[in-house]
């Protein structure tokens, strides 16, 4: 009985140092990773009308790109150390992680990377992460990141259904993306002057063409006023005529042969009287390939490539009093160049979004916002989190369709953790 009590008690003794030194291990690891985040939700009254199916006007909660991060480093030497991050979307949280198209995220949706970092040569990473055209200059926090609502950017309303810019359904800044099998470099700041570079590579080569995809950046800060330039471009990607001819809009996606590509200038600066102003200008080139019929000159059919170009400004002010915000965004969007078949006019569009928001803390943020697209006959400009489907809802192929002008008014608070 001693004996078997001697074993229990060193048995006990060996448990009770390994918890130990697990819990020491726990600690020293907590030192070098951060978690961060924010939970964004709102209240909406919205609808579009205008087009061949009209989004009747209706009640939703919606999420504002909430999302969860992990992120830290490892010192190699005292300038270089070796950065992570793994970044996963909790976006549709308010409808069980599933969004309107019937897809989900997962804990690598978002920024997830691996790379090396240092303070003389930059930084460099790879994995799946947002292009230079967004991190750089994007539109969401100043004149890069995704910050928005916790600081004045060019867009003042991002991570809302008010939001400007920012993807494919925005009106401006419809370059930025989220590049997949990518590389990214970013240089030490100089003289005020900053330079970023990305690279994507298309592993899956689909007809075996290539649509990898690449972007380039500066950005030059002065004190309060930043200025950036950027370029994106894709290969083997254009606009789809067919789905253009079946109603479904000027949709960009792959077709062989041709290229689109994005340019962007902006600005933003802030006065002495708690005044920010931002201003952008967007030059876009879209591949087409279109398909030639016969003449009384030529009997021979087949296809013919050309690039159609689409300008966007961008203008917003903020105005700050107090720890309360006001908040005032415009941008048009103007015709599509070089059409055949339509008007040019026919792919217009213009969005106003007004709104107020009050920093209760440096964590806590409520909010309100009304914004108001307005779209010709073929322009689907769409809200800018949790844009609208008025055709094939809770499917990969929803839309919205051309002409339906969305329109929002709500009431938001982001938590951030």
């Amino acid at each position: 009985m001693q004996k078997n009590g001697f074993t229990r008690t060193l048995l006990g003794a060996a448990i009770a140092l390994a918890c130990a030194s697990h819990t020491a291990s726990a600690t020293e690891l907590n030192q070098y990773v951060n978690i961060y985040g924010f939970i964004n939700g709102q209240i909406e009254s919205v609808e579009a009308k205008g087009g061949a199916t009209p989004y009747e006007r209706r009640g939703r909660i919606s999420d504002g790109n909430s999302r969860i991060g992990f992120t830290g480093n490892i010192q190699v030497s005292e300038d270089l150390k070796a950065v992570w991050q793994i970044e996963g979307g909790l976006n549709n949280f308010e409808q069980g992680g599933t969004n309107d198209n019937g897809q989900t995220a997962t804990l690598e949706s978002r920024n997830t990377f691996v790379g090396l970092s240092s303070a003389q040569f930059g930084r460099f990473v790879i994995g799946n992460s947002d292009s230079a055209y967004r991190s750089l200059i994007g539109s969401g926090s100043k004149l890069g990141g995704n910050a928005g609502m916790t600081v004045h950017g060019l867009d003042l309303f991002n991570n809302t259904s008010a939001q400007l810019s920012g993807n494919q359904d925005s009106l401006f800044s419809r370059g930025e993306a989220r590049l997949k099998n990518s590389a990214h470099y970013l240089s030490p700041e100089l003289y005020g002057v900053q330079l970023a570079a990305s690279y994507g590579f298309d592993e899956a080569r689909a007809s075996r063409s290539d649509r990898s995809r690449y972007s380039l950046a500066a950005k030059y800060q002065w004190e309060a006023l930043s200025v950036g330039i950027a370029y994106d471009r894709q290969n083997n990607t254009g606009i789809d005529p067919i789905l253009l001819q079946r109603g479904y809009g000027a949709v960009v996606n792959a077709q062989d042969g041709v290229t689109t590509s994005y340019t962007k200038i902006v600005a933003s600066y802030a006065l002495p009287g708690k005044t920010t102003l931002g201003l952008g200008y967007e030059r876009s080139s879209f591949g087409m390939s279109e398909f030639r019929n016969p003449s009384s000159s030529s009997f021979y059919t087949g296809t013919q490539d050309k690039s159609l170009k689409q300008n966007a400004l961008l203008f917003t002010v903020a105005q700050d009093v107090g720890n309360a915000s006001i908040l005032v965004g415009y941008g048009k969007l103007s015709g599509l160049q070089g059409i055949k078949g339509y008007a040019e006019n026919d792919f217009q569009a213009k969005q106003v979004s007004v709104g107020l928001s009050y920093k209760l803390n440096p964590m806590l943020t409520p909010y309100i916002y009304f914004s108001k697209i307005t779209n010709n006959p073929q322009a689907s400009i769409n809200l800018g989190q949790s844009p609208l489907k008025s055709n094939n809802l809770g499917t990969s192929s929803a839309f919205l369709a051309p002409g339906d002008s969305p329109r929002a008014i709500g009431v938001g608070l982001l938590a951030r953790f």
